[in-house]
């Protein structure tokens, strides 16, 4: 087993995400996990899952910690963050994962010294990996995708949480950001005014104001683990993203979530979201997907429909990604 080294990009608690559900998932498989947590912490190496802690005394960790650990075990530096690659030579790792989990464009000038340091590449779109082996030749390169948190698998009914609208819903769960198509949300909330459109997630960046739309619902950020229950209430799950180079590229973990809980899900046609057809219906254009919101608004779904999603949810868990990253993490 290694220690793996999670340096300093995002805070454990904010909208639970890839960094955050692999490094859950390295622990529960054994390996000695460090997240060095963003916001400031009133405790140092917490245990906040099996086998993972939360730090950001980081020369503490260096000065204190790792010396007794190196002696019988390798220390890994699993990063998400091109810009990392400066400060991941202070924890002198005996190796370096750099996983490219987003396309965005202010960080493409710190990702040619990033790959040139890391040991191996891991992408978690194919629209990654192959601009990644395009550009890189010779780099060994992993496609790991996204997946399901098992908690969205649980078939126990849920009550409808108390700030969920009456009515139909049509439901988003992830970052209410500037790739999300908000033209498209407020042509949807026109279309459809008996409908209740409800977005759960953090705010990022600008975005318009909906206080003309009395059918759309901002709720804001949710502990993940009340997800589910907020979930089981929607009539379609959506994934409303605008065409960009950070979603073109992005394989969506709300799709996976969603799927898991049996939701069934409407996509803008999104390469990812393509390739998970019949699971996920994709639509190339606004009529487009108000035409399939209508038809899957009206049509009865079907229990077999229903284990199907739940069956593909769960042969794409955040456990079987693990055993991927736990493979190359041995292979360094």
């Amino acid at each position: 087993m290694a220690v793996i080294i999670y340096p300093k990009t995002l805070s454990w608690n904010y909208m639970k995400q890839r960094p955050q559900q692999l490094m859950t998932h390295l622990g529960r498989l054994g390996h000695r996990v460090f997240f060095e947590n963003l916001a400031p912490l009133e405790v140092q190496f917490r245990e906040v899952e099996p086998n993972v802690f939360l730090f950001n005394d980081t020369q503490r960790l260096i000065g204190q910690v790792l010396p007794d650990l190196r002696r019988t075990e390798r220390v890994v530096v699993w990063t998400t963050w091109a810009k990392q690659r400066t400060r991941i030579p202070l924890f002198r790792p005996n190796g370096v994962i750099y996983d490219c989990c987003d396309e965005f464009p202010q960080w493409a000038k710190y990702e040619a010294p990033m790959v040139a340091y890391a040991d191996h590449v891991v992408c978690s779109a194919e629209v990654i990996r192959q601009r990644m082996e395009l550009a890189y030749p010779g780099q060994d390169i992993t496609l790991i995708r996204n997946a399901a948190d098992e908690r969205f698998l649980a078939r126990d009914p849920l009550p409808r949480p108390a700030d969920l609208p009456p009515g139909p819903v049509v439901g988003y769960i992830g970052a209410w950001a500037y790739w999300v198509d908000h033209p498209l949300m407020m042509a949807m909330a026109r279309w459809f005014p008996h409908v209740q459109f409800v977005s759960i997630g953090a705010a990022y960046g600008d975005v318009p104001s909906y206080d003309d739309y009395p059918n759309v619902h901002v709720l804001g950020e949710k502990p993940h683990d009340a997800l589910p229950a907020y979930l089981q209430h929607f009539q379609v799950a959506i994934i409303p993203f605008r065409y960009h180079p950070i979603t073109l590229a992005t394989n969506p973990v709300k799709a996976y979530e969603y799927l898991a809980g049996g939701a069934r899900v409407l996509s803008t046609a999104l390469p990812e979201c393509i390739a998970m057809n019949p699971h996920v219906v994709t639509a190339t254009t606004h009529e487009d997907f108000g035409w399939k919101l209508h038809k899957l608004l009206s049509e009865a779904d079907s229990p077999d429909a229903v284990e199907q999603r739940r069956a593909y949810a769960y042969r794409n868990r955040w456990e079987e990604r693990a055993l991927q990253a736990d493979a190359i993490i041995r292979s360094l």
